[in-house]
């Protein structure tokens, strides 16, 4: 039985964040990555003798940008990639009437396919160079994607070619698909547009709150530092942290 936190689960499914995200590191690479950004703030602070809570906190502060940071290069990625695979489609479509056989076809339409989506067709490309078969290449491909659409899209144009479907009848559904989703998509965007703003308005009421405080009581500071304040701060920021994840997810949860 396979248990979700066993060494080897937890090591499976690092190995998909790294892949999805396309980081280029080993699993062992990257858990050094973390425990170095984790541990230096920490080392900092028992050096110059700070308050180790504080360092704790802004130890985790930091991990936490890492991987937002992370996330956000992904998503800017997946983005790009989602944005260039509908003229891929047709392209492909158009190609595949001239050209009935879909690994000719794939490795033509690249050749007028812009990066990053060039690049992962690439891979698919040159894996069946290798001796891979195309049908394999393409579910690594699903692995390594973080796009939704591409992942069903790809799924679905996999089973089409096993079953010998008409290609380009698929793709022609499946254009349409895309179509329809990104309309849906932005509606939801514009609907969710005031409670996202209304968010990030709620987040930085207390940030002014402090910084005003902190004008106006200029021993407020020190309250803040003594241990019973770091102690309060430190709930305060772990709620906050919480608060703002949650309506993150409730606004993005078509996603």
């Amino acid at each position: 039985m396979s248990f979700p936190w066993s060494i080897s689960g937890i090591a499976r499914n690092l190995g998909s964040f790294i892949t999805r995200n396309n980081l280029g590191l080993e699993i062992r690479e990257f858990i050094a990555l973390v425990f170095i950004v984790f541990s230096t703030p920490l080392l900092f602070g028992l050096f110059f003798k700070l308050h180790i809570l504080l360092c704790l906190l802004f130890s985790i502060l930091i991990l936490v940008l890492l991987f937002g940071v992370i996330n956000f290069r992904c998503r800017r990625e997946t983005v790009r990639k989602e944005e260039q695979f509908e003229q891929f489609m047709l392209d492909l479509m158009g190609n595949l009437y001239s050209t009935p056989n879909i690994l000719n076809s794939i490795e033509k339409t690249i050749e007028t396919t812009d990066y990053p989506l060039r690049k992962e067709f690439e891979h698919v490309i040159a894996e069946t160079r290798r001796g891979s078969l195309l049908n394999d290449a393409l579910r690594r491909m699903i692995e390594r994607s973080g796009s939704k659409i591409i992942r069903t899209v790809l799924l679905g144009l996999i089973v089409a070619n096993d079953k010998g479907v008409d290609l380009v009848e698929f793709l022609k559904n499946q254009i349409e698909y895309v179509r329809e989703k990104k309309s849906i998509e932005n509606y939801i965007k514009v609907l969710s547009s005031g409670p996202r703003y209304t968010c990030y308005i709620i987040m930085v009421i207390p940030l002014v709150s402090i910084f005003v405080i902190l004008l106006i009581n200029k021993g407020f500071l020190e309250v803040l530092l003594s241990d019973l304040g770091i102690l309060v701060v430190s709930y305060a920021l772990l709620s906050y942290a919480v608060g703002f994840f949650l309506i993150n997810r409730i606004i993005n949860l078509s996603k």
